[in-house]
This record gives C-alpha cells, sequence and structure tokens, in this order.
C-alpha cells in the first residue's frame, strides 16, 4: 500500500494513504487535491510516493 505526499513548496501539507482504494479511485483523489490547492494557493503542488520519493504520475 503506497502513501503519498502532496508537497508545496518543499513541504508535505498533506498525505494520502491508498488504504485499499484502486489505482482509478487514488489518482481521482490526488488528482482533486491538487487541482482544489492549485487554486487556492496559486502555486505549484507536486505529489511523491512517500516511501521511495518518486514523483506519481496518475492517468485515468
Amino acid at each position: 500500500m503506497n502513501t503519498y505526499n502532496i508537497i508545496v513548496n518543499n513541504e508535505v501539507i498533506e498525505t494520502v494513504e491508498e488504504q485499499g482504494r484502486c489505482k482509478n479511485t487514488i489518482a481521482h483523489i490526488l488528482m482533486d487535491r491538487v487541482y482544489s490547492l492549485t487554486m487556492d494557493l496559486k502555486q505549484a503542488v507536486d505529489v511523491r510516493i512517500a516511501q521511495t520519493g518518486e514523483a506519481y504520475y496518475y492517468s485515468v
């Protein structure tokens, strides 16, 4: 099970766990959070896999 860190200005502002969700569901959750934070903060938002630090690329 992966954990995803949502990062703004090199600071983790939110952590999302898969919790048994399918890949499409987690992708939609992350896309929604990234969109919302980008609109609110007007800054670049990055998503990384917590265990590896690798950038998360989602597609649905």
